[in-house]
């Protein structure tokens, strides 16, 4: 008589084994993390600030003669080679103003200039440009003519001519085409567009121009940039478009919460007329300490045509 439980009798002499369950002993061994092997690092590029080689043209300020000017950099003006984002409520005027600088920049200095617009067509933009005639110079690029083809090619594609300065409106349609497109995911589109903007800013394009961006974003219902870190350490500078309360006074204005070229923290007022945009005087933000309310410089509004 065998003993062994795995074993049984089958008739006609015959004896038969179980098959245990599960793995037999011994053959589940834990997953053995790859070892990472370090590659030789180059150190060839590291040197003293002092001797820094920045190209000439890449440390040009371009200038739209508008109060924007002075808030933007101490220097007045937009830097080559600089990304900001614009933020702002729904309807505020976003796209208004940035039109607006843009044609400034264009007519007043001779750049060459280019507007994407993912959000709105031709006929919206047609009755835009009656109500506002300085736009009626901008190169326009709307998305919606090129839906034959793939977005990443169509974007990139126009930015190798070569601009001076681009407005893209909004980034989240145009990563959210791309999305489609390439089938990718979130991250790999920004990613994309990081890199379409920064090899731009290093004048990788036909034009060989020191690209700027002027990038507007969406944001949450509680005013939340939306976007990755690495999109957002694209930025040179972060401007938000808001209205005070009435409480406050009411009114629209302009602030940078973030700006590498310029001032945080001051307020222009701006306001949208019937076939003009006046901005008003800076509200200049005095230093201020932590848990202290943000003092301001009040100056009467004072519009320019």
């Amino acid at each position: 008589m065998n003993n062994d439980k795995n074993i049984f009798y089958a008739g006609d002499g015959v004896l038969v084994q179980k098959r245990g369950r599960g793995r037999p002993p011994g053959t589940f061994k834990k997953p053995q993390h790859q070892q990472h092997l370090p590659e030789i690092v180059d150190f060839s590029n590291l040197g003293k600030l002092n001797q820094l080689d920045i190209p000439h043209r890449m440390m040009e300020t371009m200038k739209s003669g508008l109060k924007l000017d002075m808030l933007i950099s101490h220097e007045g003006g937009t830097p080559c080679a600089t990304n900001i984002m614009f933020t702002g409520d729904p309807g505020i005027g976003k796209t208004t103003v940035m039109l607006d600088y843009l044609s400034a920049i264009q007519h007043h200095e001779g750049r060459k200039c280019l507007f994407i617009s993912g959000e709105m067509g031709k006929k919206q933009m047609f009755k835009y440009t009656q109500r506002f005639p300085q736009f009626g110079i901008i190169t326009t690029l709307f998305t919606s003519d090129y839906t034959d083809h793939n977005t990443k090619d169509v974007i990139e594609q126009v930015m190798n001519i070569g601009w001076d300065m681009v407005l893209i409106d909004s980034i989240a349609e145009v990563i959210d085409d791309v999305r489609e497109d390439m089938d990718w995911s979130r991250k790999q589109a920004e990613g994309w567009l990081v890199d379409v903007c920064k090899q731009n800013n290093d004048g990788e394009n036909e034009g060989e121009k020191y690209t700027s961006f002027m990038l507007i974003q969406q944001v949450t219902k509680g005013g939340v940039f939306v976007g990755s870190n690495k999109l957002r350490h694209l930025l040179d500078a972060q401007c938000e478009m808001k209205r005070h309360s009435t409480r406050d006074g009411g009114g629209s204005y302009i602030k940078f919460t973030k700006n590498r070229n310029g001032n945080v923290g001051d307020e222009m007022p701006f306001d949208i007329g019937s076939r003009v945009i006046n901005y008003g005087v800076v509200r200049i933000v005095e230093e201020i300490t932590p848990n202290e309310e943000i003092p301001f410089t009040v100056i009467e509004p004072h519009f320019e045509e």
